[in-house]
């Protein structure tokens, strides 16, 4: 009955939208709960930061070390096995007695935990032709769904249950999705790169930084504008918590609504880039976080306008990846999963940036310090962008728009 209910592109894109959501709210789950931890183990919630940290940044080299197996192992398999890795590095971790350990423990996490990244490329050669674009910006938008739905778990349950119990819970969430999983990924796939070995696969994927343009641009935007999105909501709970609003950690944990609500939105950003093409949305989306940015300044202590800004740089970035994930998986389509690699460990390599400045900026300036800093890293960004463009204009590079036909 399973079988046959997954037969269709829409169950089967679903199921791994799910599965994609859930594995990436795990990655961000020691941000709504830096409070508890801290408390916890008797540290400043910035010294809890490191925790944070350490996760995105086994994140990055999962994702190098790991996705690159997708071009010579089913990606069934594969997932089923870092799907069950994962459930025990999350269990693991939740009994492990300091924060040093505890960080150990969510480097091993985020090395585990790059499914979503798995999926992604395989969702590209399994979608038809005309669905690619939406199909991306669905994963991508479920991403966000799973990292603010994640969030708001978090944070309602950390207080109850506290944080090891959190852990405990996301790694039975994990098993579950494992069944489905199998199911929508039944149908095996050819494999580039079959007969190659486990070196020769890194080694191509590093190629790919010093071939492709259309790599090397898109990561370099993404880096800078994840760098800012993840310093903003790493101190949110700090923020909101802090002097200025003074919420409990499980209204706090709720904000993660607003990230959710953008995730629900960001599809349209798929559309966007299948009508305009992907140059012209990520410029604007860049514009939107630097507005966004800009706007938080001012208006870090007002609720309701904050609020707002918040929306908009979580939509804008999100709209952005996903158009500049697009763009690099068309324009390498031979290798495609290399490419998407390569762009997710620039990705989240800025992610893992941005979790380290942003307490840092925030015990030097609160919440507008880490705007400041958010202005400052989307400006290089736009820059990037902006050379981009005029060097397109001049012909020196020709990367083409991104467009799919209807």
């Amino acid at each position: 009955m399973a079988t046959r209910a997954l037969r269709s592109w829409p169950a089967r894109c679903g199921v791994l939208a799910v599965s994609a959501a859930i594995a990436a709210a795990v990655i961000y789950l020691p941000q709504p709960m830096l409070v508890e931890l801290a408390a916890s183990f008797g540290i400043s919630p910035q010294a809890a930061g490191v925790v944070a940290t350490a996760v995105q940044a086994g994140y990055a080299a999962g994702i190098f070390l790991l996705v690159p197996l997708t071009e010579r192992v089913q990606p069934r398999r594969q997932i089923t096995l870092q799907a069950l890795a994962l459930a025990a590095a999350l269990l693991v971790t939740a009994v492990l007695p300091d924060v040093v350990a505890v960080a150990a423990g969510f480097v091993v996490v985020g090395l585990v935990a790059n499914i979503a990244q798995l999926i992604i490329p395989t969702a590209g050669k399994l979608a038809p032709e005309d669905r690619r674009g939406a199909t991306t910006a669905t994963l991508v938008g479920a991403l966000l769904c799973g990292i603010f739905g994640g969030r708001v778990v978090a944070g309602v349950l950390v207080e109850p249950l506290g944080w090891r119990w959190v852990l405990v819970l996301f790694a039975g969430l994990v098993l579950a999705t494992v069944p489905l999983l199998r199911t929508a990924l039944a149908d095996d796939l050819e494999l580039s790169a079959a007969g190659s070995s486990y070196g020769a696969l890194l080694w191509s994927a590093l190629r790919l930084v010093r071939s492709s343009r259309s790599l090397v641009l898109a990561a370099a935007t993404q880096f800078f504008t994840f760098a800012t999105f993840n310093s903003l909501w790493t101190v949110m709970p700090l923020h909101l918590t802090g002097e200025a609003h003074q919420w409990s950690p499980l209204a706090a944990g709720l904000f993660g609504l607003v990230g959710l609500a953008a995730g629900l939105v960001t599809p349209l950003g798929g559309r966007l880039v299948d009508r305009f093409g992907a140059r012209p949305v990520v410029g604007a989306a860049a514009g939107l976080i630097l507005a966004g940015c800009v706007a938080t300044i001012f208006d870090a202590d007002l609720l309701w306008l904050f609020t707002v800004s918040i929306f908009i740089v979580t939509w804008a970035n999100q709209t952005m990846q996903a158009a500049n994930q697009n763009q690099i998986l068309v324009t390498n389509p031979g290798t495609a999963g290399q490419a998407n690699t390569m762009f997710m460990v620039f990705v989240f390599l800025g992610g893992s940036f941005g979790a380290l400045a942003g307490p840092i900026a925030y015990g030097l300036g609160g919440m507008r310090g880490v705007a400041v800093e958010g202005t400052a890293f989307v400006a290089v960004s736009l820059a990037i962008w902006l050379v981009a463009l005029l060097a397109d204009r001049r012909g020196t590079t020709r990367m083409p728009a991104v467009r799919h036909s209807h």
